[in-house]
């Protein structure tokens, strides 16, 4: 070979070398999965206390019917119906401590969008849309594959 041809391939190389890589090579998917799940346990933990208040709210309304029309109690029922209050309150301030807790993933950003559209819960609507807007750049900025996915058409399946 040449001292010519080593200088050129030696030239395309470090030049190889010098050019940006894709963004795609770039996305450590390993480290942004380890990301999302340090979000997971927090979100899991306040979706238990969300559903525990609102199995009680339930259960105090449940209480209450079943007092004034099959025990025929309006007084019983009456002290139901102020404790299932108490409860909705209970139930109001776990879906609004939830919207706060960061989102693992988009089901979780879905989820919250839902929550709070309840006009009655103690958080602002301009908190919730901070709260999202984070969530959503936190998710943009920790991809946990390298393309992003395709959706699906009607006749693909698995």
């Amino acid at each position: 070979m040449s001292a010519g041809v080593k200088t050129k391939a030696l030239a395309a190389f470090v030049q190889q070398c010098l050019d940006p890589l894709p963004d795609a090579v770039l996305i450590d998917t390993h480290h942004n999965q380890l990301m999302r799940q340090a979000r997971r346990l927090p979100w899991r933990k306040a979706d238990a206390v969300t559903s525990l208040a609102r199995a009680e709210t339930a259960y105090w309304q449940e209480k209450s019917i079943h007092a004034m029309y099959v025990l025929e109690d309006e007084d019983r029922s009456s002290a139901y119906s102020d404790k299932r209050m108490i409860s909705v309150d209970r139930s109001r301030q776990a879906v609004a401590d939830q919207i706060r807790v960061p989102a693992p993933d988009l089901l979780a950003v879905q989820w919250k969008r839902e929550a709070a559209k309840d006009r009655y819960l103690p958080i602002s609507a301009d908190e919730v849309a901070k709260l999202i807007a984070a969530d959503e750049a936190f998710l943009a900025a920790h991809p946990i594959t390298k393309q992003p996915r395709r959706k699906r058409r009607l006749g693909d399946h698995h």
